[in-house]
């Protein structure tokens, strides 16, 4: 089976249409950020106390460098959750 493997938001398209023209299953391989937050169309109250809580937790266990690269990986999100 032949893969493809995407590692720029700039392959993407390019990746997609190969994939398409190739006959039978294609593996498409594509690399995205660790921590990028999966973010739904709407948000529900229940889920912001529940990423509240796990950033909390992350702090108060001395885990900060992590809890800036997630701040960081998703902060044009922020404003539509804020």
């Amino acid at each position: 089976m032949p893969g493809i493997t995407i590692n720029d938001p700039s392959e993407v398209k390019p990746g997609l249409e190969k994939a398409f023209l190739l006959e039978g299953p294609v593996l498409v391989n594509i690399q995205t950020d660790p921590n990028a937050l999966a973010m739904p169309p709407k948000l529900e109250i229940e889920q912001l106390k529940g990423l509240a809580l796990y950033m909390g937790k992350m702090m108060l266990s001395g885990r900060m460098d992590e809890v800036f690269k997630i701040i960081s990986s998703n902060y044009r999100h922020l404003g539509e959750v804020l």
